[in-house]
């Protein structure tokens, strides 16, 4: 059973957090992080994807800070509060400086070092609002970029 998305949006330009901002969504989903690469680079985002732990890990490795990550509670290899302890370890400064946010379709969520969840399926406008306010969380302190 899956979720069907429609993907068809415009979203309008106060929608949009100035400047570009960049955004690592973390899904072993293909079609989810299609859909979010859809979503978020028509609203304007700069998008890096990962359908790993493993592959995020290094991606955070090579790229700069992102200004958001956007984690699944189960990414194959691992589950997301095994990612954020093993970001911690690898690179203490991200968990600090970045926020992280959890995509989970389950009720609950444990605590953790993320700021928040998004739960899904979510619609398009209702994503882009979570995200930009979590972008906007994650430029205070203790999140407040270098």
């Amino acid at each position: 059973m899956g979720t069907i998305f429609n993907h068809s949006i415009s979203p309008k330009k106060s929608e949009v957090v100035s400047p570009k901002q960049s955004i690592l969504v973390i899904d072993d989903s293909s079609d989810t992080l299609e859909l979010h690469q859809i979503v978020l680079g028509s609203a304007g985002f700069d998008v890096i994807a990962a359908d790993s732990g493993e592959k995020a890990l290094q991606l955070l490795l090579e790229i700069d800070e992102p200004n958001l990550i956007i984690l699944d509670m189960q990414i194959g290899d691992m589950n997301g509060l095994e990612f954020l302890n093993l970001l911690e370890k690898v690179n203490p400064e991200i968990v600090q400086h970045v926020p992280v946010v959890f995509l989970t379709g389950m009720s609950e969520v444990p605590k953790s070092k993320a700021i928040g969840f998004i739960r899904k399926p979510a619609d398009n406008d209702g994503f882009l609002k979570a995200v930009n306010h979590f972008i906007e969380i994650g430029q205070h302190a203790p999140y407040k970029r270098k």
